[in-house]
């Protein structure tokens, strides 16, 4: 993954998370053996063909949908937070939360039975849920507590004590 950070002015900066993930994954090849196994069975038949294509269509549209390529957090003082995700197609989804519904920005860990993940997350307002920025990449701390530093510092006026720099893999 690389991230860059992009000051822009003294009150405005981009967090840019990108994935370097390769394209195709063993999934792709698990398909691919699948889709084999299927015309062994079947033999060279309609029925087999149509099954293949399909499922090598829904893979195809999957990966499109939903394959996370870069994730955006744009923060600018006394206006508020985007936060932007950019699939694999081309589709995006962004969500701006005002300054004033912002409580707090947190680093916080989620525990599952195989995994202990670190987080950014903003607490909004009024609201039950958490917006976790770089939610489907998860970097490493080191980043997000660069990331972290930066947007208190702009959204809080709080002194800015990482020393980030503006570009690194």
């Amino acid at each position: 993954m690389t991230f860059r950070c992009y000051a822009h002015a003294d009150n405005t900066r981009e967090y840019i998370m990108t994935s370097d993930a390769k394209r195709i994954n063993s999934y792709d090849f698990m398909l691919i053996f699948i889709c084999l196994g299927l015309v062994y069975a079947l033999g060279t038949t309609k029925t087999c063909y149509a099954v293949v294509s399909l499922l090598i269509l829904f893979r195809i549209a999957f990966k499109l949908l939903f394959m996370v390529t870069e994730e955006t957090i744009l923060v600018i003082r006394d206006v508020g937070v985007q936060v932007k995700t950019v699939y694999l197609g081309g589709r995006s989804s962004s969500r701006f939360i005002d300054r004033s519904k912002i409580t707090d920005i947190i680093i916080n860990e989620a525990i599952t039975m195989m995994h202990i993940r670190v987080y950014m997350a903003i607490i909004v307002e009024g609201e039950d849920r958490m917006v976790v920025v770089f939610q489907h990449l998860l970097p490493r701390l080191n980043v997000l507590l660069q990331a972290y530093h930066g947007a208190r510092s702009i959204i809080f006026n709080e002194k800015d004590n990482s020393d980030v720099p503006l570009e690194f893999s």
